[in-house]
């Protein structure tokens, strides 16, 4: 697995690749699975559409590993508009932002400016639902220094939210500081091709490090902290065991959620909503939608299925 999702992430990463599959409409087609829309209002049209099967979503803006400060600027500018259009619909004003679309690939100092100003529209147009800008979590050269936006924003008081890699030998101990502080945590298992040295590498391993986080999120002490968990993970046996220690611990329903990508086990999404699981999808919108899409690849091999049958002209 781990050459399979090194390959996937070197074609999400290839400029020449990504130009000629965006550039392709029968790969539009595989696009659309994982894709809410090709700007903010269909963003919007689609997270409206979720509501009504009782889901809700985080939206984020394609494009990461940015470095053109025009590019940074529009992805800044277009974030906001989403989080006044979420504000005016009575949506959550929920977005999820990977670091290195809002300047880290320039500075930790620019990126710390353009997400302190987005997080502060999140906040503007906050409302009574779940509204936060979620710090995405990328490979584990930002772990450190993405932990240390997070609580940035939270020094300042801002509606700051993070994500944690399970695989990582460092995660247990990041967890304790973040169930100290009351954190809102999306737990999800890692997807990046670490070393040995970084991660757990093995699918029983991992499974079992994601198991220790979940105990750990779902603590009492984590419950009388105000602790949020989010699960992120399409994995049925940790879903149904996160359930079993949060009715164990105390937990109720609206204290943690389950998240997933749009366009994956579609049918457990809603299955879980109508038995009374908080459930929200990740919902990127954009253009730049291949380097995002052909990860979910990488993530999981049977989804290369989608793409065989977008290129046959047989997309779901």
């Amino acid at each position: 697995m781990l050459l399979w999702q090194k390959t996937m992430i070197g074609l999400a990463r290839s400029e020449s690749v990504t130009r000629r599959m965006q550039d392709s409409r029968y790969m539009a087609r595989f696009a659309r699975r994982f894709v809410g829309g090709r700007d903010g209002a269909e963003g919007l049209e689609c997270a409206g559409a979720l509501r009504e099967h009782d889901l809700s979503a985080s939206l984020f803006y394609l494009g990461e590993y940015v470095a053109d400060p025009q590019k940074i600027e529009t992805t800044r500018r277009v974030l906001g508009e989403v989080a006044q259009g979420l504000g005016k619909s009575g949506l959550d004003v929920h977005l999820s932002v990977d670091p290195t679309q809002l300047g880290a690939m320039i500075s930790w100092e620019a990126c710390r400016e353009n997400v302190t100003a987005l997080a502060r529209e999140v906040a503007a147009n906050a409302g009574t639902g779940r509204d936060v800008l979620m710090l995405d979590m990328e490979d584990s050269s930002v772990t450190q220094p993405t932990l240390d936006l997070y609580y940035h924003l939270r020094g300042e008081g801002l509606p700051a939210a993070v994500t944690v890699q399970g695989y990582l030998h460092r995660t247990p101990g990041d967890l304790v500081r973040l169930v100290a502080d009351g954190a809102m945590v999306r737990l999800v298992k890692g997807a990046f091709a670490e070393p040995g040295n970084k991660a757990v590498t093995g699918r029983r391993d991992r499974d079992e490090a994601y198991r220790k986080a979940i105990v750990t999120l779902l603590s009492p002490e984590a419950r009388e902290g105000g602790v949020y968990p989010v699960f992120g993970t399409h994995d049925h046996r940790m879903v149904a065991f996160a359930e079993h220690v949060a009715a164990a611990n105390g937990w109720h329903r609206d204290q943690w959620e389950v998240e997933m990508l749009l366009g994956v086990r579609t049918a457990y999404q809603r299955e879980l909503a109508s038995r009374g699981v908080a459930v929200r999808l990740y919902l990127p919108f954009g253009r730049d939608w291949w380097p995002y899409s052909i990860r979910r690849v990488g993530e999981n091999p049977r989804n290369l299925g989608f793409v065989f049958r977008s290129m046959f002209g047989r997309g779901e």
